[in-house]
């Protein structure tokens, strides 16, 4: 049987047809990713209100622990797509290596940094026994979060070469299991303990444990092994990992800043009251569903422009990203029309059979949340196109100059509304919105200063 996703020479050079043959397996990993995510949060904010108010900060807090060892080791996709529009296939294997071991590495040092965010978890003023709630999700994402990293460069191997087909059938199974094993785990159905937010964190390990062992069995398969002499090419390699670090380093302490200001401005709604932290949770929550497929397309840009600076042909690199852009608006246009129309469905998923007085507040105070979530969520397509483009090119230290000082930005903006001036979640929220447009317009203007163009990551 044909595959109609396979890319063949016949394919038009940048067009939309050749994006969505790459974009649309990984639209679907990242979407699925996020219905995950809502599953989570949505049987979470069934099981107790804490529990909607604790996981979202404290699995913030973890990812942004994690992501820059993510974001280092997940550069190793850059540089597959690169030596695979090269044709240097052994190249490609021996920085699928430095990615995986880094990673392993990464897990290490993330488990022993988990005492650190503990300690800044009990040292916020949340309500003390979201405090417990939050410090038991976080370790345990913390403990195993090397998998994620691991899963990162693993996938990489597959993405770059643009085979984001296999991604995608990998993580749906990852994502199917950690939903069943949340229901499981959380409400203590099928025999299993009830763990509440302990059940949701141990859910999302052994998904993570399960993709890992998939993405190699798949990898040491005898044709891909063969073709790419996968066995015979494992070991560390100084001159590739040093350049995954060089280029890596960046990639992720960008991505870490991004995401650390995010978990920062989701522990000051904290320091609000409880309704808005639950309620600013919930609208993050459904931010995941406009976001995620347009990752997908922003991550399809990045590896055709890796692909085509390999092959010197960064013109057709542009084409990509102007139509992931178009794609990723017509998706907005949709989105934003239903949180607009629809709001009460959206918000009333969160409140499960019985709606206490203490939900009906949260769900209150989330609904003009939600209308600020319709302006964020264009600001958050330019900076997710333009910005992966230019990485994509081996811009990564711009990129990551660029998300220091927006960071900064929005962690002294949030504590000032908060904690200083006391003006509460709607202003807080308009400042994460003002955060959003001014990343997306910094990277556009990179983008569109042609600058990316005389970097080559293979030297």
């Amino acid at each position: 049987m044909k595959n109609p996703l396979k890319i063949t020479a016949k394919d038009e050079q940048g067009s939309i047809k050749l994006l969505l043959k790459i974009a649309l397996p990984l639209i679907i990993t990242t979407s699925s990713q996020s219905i995950m995510q809502f599953v989570d949060r949505m049987f979470l904010a069934w099981y107790s209100a804490d529990t909607l108010a604790a996981c979202l900060p404290a699995g913030l807090m973890s990812f942004a622990l994690i992501s820059f060892f993510m974001g280092t080791c997940g550069y190793t996709s850059v540089f597959v797509a690169t030596y695979y529009g090269q044709k240097r296939y052994a190249r490609l294997s021996v920085a699928l290596w430095q990615g995986v071991i880094l990673g392993a590495i990464s897990g290490l040092i993330i488990a022993a940094l988990t005492p650190v965010g503990s300690y800044i978890i009990m040292s916020s003023n949340h309500d003390s026994a979201i405090k417990v709630l939050e410090r038991e999700y976080f370790t345990i994402l913390c403990l195993f979060g090397g998998f994620a990293v691991i899963n990162n460069a693993l996938a990489g191997f597959f993405t770059g070469q643009g085979k984001t087909a296999i991604t995608m059938v990998v993580n749906l199974i990852g994502n199917i299991i950690n939903v069943v094993l949340n229901y499981g785990l959380i409400f203590g159905k099928w025999g299993l303990p009830e763990l509440g937010i302990r059940g949701a964190a141990w859910s999302t390990i052994i998904g993570s444990l399960c993709v890992s062992a998939m993405f190699l069995s798949i990898i040491f398969s005898p044709k891909i092994n063969k073709k790419f002499k996968i066995g015979q090419l494992f070991g560390f390699n100084k001159e590739a990992a040093l350049r995954l670090i060089k280029y890596g380093i960046p990639n992720g302490f960008g991505f870490f800043v991004d995401i650390f200001s995010f978990s920062v401005f989701a522990f000051f709604t904290g320091n609000i009251d409880k309704i808005s932290l639950a309620a600013s949770n919930i609208v993050l929550t459904l931010q995941s569903i406009s976001f995620m497929p347009m990752l997908g397309l922003a991550i399809s840009a990045q590896i055709l422009m890796g692909q085509y600076v390999g092959r010197k042909q960064p013109e057709y690199g542009i084409k990509s990203t102007y139509n992931a852009l178009k794609l990723g608006a017509g998706y907005l246009i949709f989105i934003v029309f239903t949180f607009l129309v629809f709001s009460d469905f959206w918000l009333g998923m969160f409140a499960g059979k019985d709606v206490g007085a203490q939900m009906a507040a949260i769900i209150k105070q989330a609904k003009p949340l939600l209308y600020l979530l319709c302006v964020f969520v264009w600001g958050d397509l330019i900076f997710l196109c333009f910005g992966d483009a230019i990485r994509g090119a081996g811009d990564t230290k711009f990129h990551m100059k660029a998300m220091v000082f927006c960071s900064i930005l929005l962690v002294i903006g949030s504590y000032i509304i908060v904690d200083i001036l006391n003006l509460g979640i709607m202003m807080a929220w308009g400042w994460i919105v003002f955060y959003a447009w001014i990343t997306g317009l910094i990277m556009m203007w990179r983008f569109l200063s042609g600058r990316w163009r005389n970097i080559d990551i293979t030297k």
